[in-house]
């Protein structure tokens, strides 16, 4: 089972809500186990030091053009292991998106006025690297609001893509209540259809509402009544989710 974990925070690299941990977790303890084949991919964010974390450019997968509104930026996709397990994360990284010393906020606090942008190319550069990687996953679980846009890219953009036409779509949300709505007019700046799905909706509105499968954290309480939570015990909610991707695929698709 080929599973595409793509987070917008991963321990050690980047943490504000527990999905960082769980981001990191899962995909460990699912490979150990020997149930899943397993590819992560976050932001390069400037908090992420290269030195420190052993970063190095992947140059086959670099370059690629991104496509944002009228615009396009190049993607650099960089490599790390999970320091003390045999993971390797592949970085998203960019210097106008992604350079900055902040997840979703600056310092003091302030969101970025730009997260729906940024949350557009991340998904994209993803889905982009995955194809110059050629591999084709199961599932694609995304994690956290700069993530929740992969499911509508999977159903839009990406749909009639034989890489990722069977693709099933799993969503975790952080918690954050963003400020950040994809209003009609930043969607007609970033070159997007005017969806009903989509307008005035946050990025983790999007991701639960076009996942087929929407699974909590066990700090969260669940929005949505048929949602999944996870348990709070590691062995606990690694079954859990094993069991769950097995049930997502077995079914038929939404």
């Amino acid at each position: 089972m080929r599973i595409l974990f793509v987070a917008s925070e991963i321990i050690p690299f980047a943490q504000v809500t527990p999905i960082a941990e769980l981001a990191r977790l899962l995909p460990e303890r699912l490979q150990e186990a020997g149930l899943v084949e397993p590819r992560i991919m976050m932001p390069r964010y400037g908090i992420v030091s290269e030195r420190r974390n052993r970063l190095h450019e992947v140059i086959r997968l670099s370059g690629t053009h991104v496509p944002l509104g009228k615009d396009q930026e190049t993607l650099k996709v960089k490599v790390a292991s999970i320091p003390g397990i045999r993971l390797q994360v592949y970085f998203m990284d960019n210097t106008r998106y992604f350079k900055r010393k902040g997840v979703y906020a600056d310092k003091e606090g302030a969101e970025f006025p730009d997260n729906v942008a940024r949350a557009l190319f991340f998904g994209r550069a993803v889905l982009e690297t995955v194809r110059k990687l050629g591999w084709a996953p199961d599932i694609v679980h995304a994690f956290g609001s700069l993530a929740g846009l992969l499911p509508f890219l999977l159903t839009t953009e990406y749909a009639q893509d034989p890489l990722f036409e069977r693709a099933r779509r799993i969503y975790t949300p952080d918690g954050l209540t963003l400020k950040a709505r994809l209003s009609a007019a930043l969607l007609d700046k970033l070159r997007l259809p005017q969806d009903e799905r989509l307008i005035d909706r946050s990025l983790d509105e999007v991701g639960r509402a076009l996942a087929e499968v929407v699974v909590y954290p066990a700090s969260l309480q669940p929005s949505e009544t048929e949602a999944v939570q996870f348990a709070a015990d590691p062995e606990a909610f690694v079954e859990q989710a094993a069991a769950l991707y097995e049930q997502l695929l077995s079914s038929v698709p939404a």
